[in-house]
């Protein structure tokens, strides 16, 4: 599936108000929709992340710099 955004993609969820990694697109009915690695603790990896589904209607590129420096094992794991 192509969507505007790709595995490893740091993207924000205007809904949410969350930043988080694509680890896998696929469609729902039609619309594009992302697996989501979510920090746990807004600006850190370091306190593990949860996985979830978001539209991709909602999303934007991030702009979270720290998010983007910092060494991400959520995306190393294969969805």
């Amino acid at each position: 599936m192509t969507g505007n955004f790709q595995h490893r993609d740091l993207v924000y969820n205007r809904n949410t108000k969350e930043d988080g990694v694509i680890r896998r697109a696929y469609k729902s009915n039609g619309a594009a929709m992302y697996e989501v690695a979510v920090p746990q603790r807004g600006d850190s990896w370091a306190g593990g992340y949860y996985i979830s589904d978001w539209a991709e209607d909602v999303l934007q590129p991030s702009s979270n710099e720290r998010l983007k420096s910092s060494t991400l094992r959520a995306v190393n794991l294969d969805a």
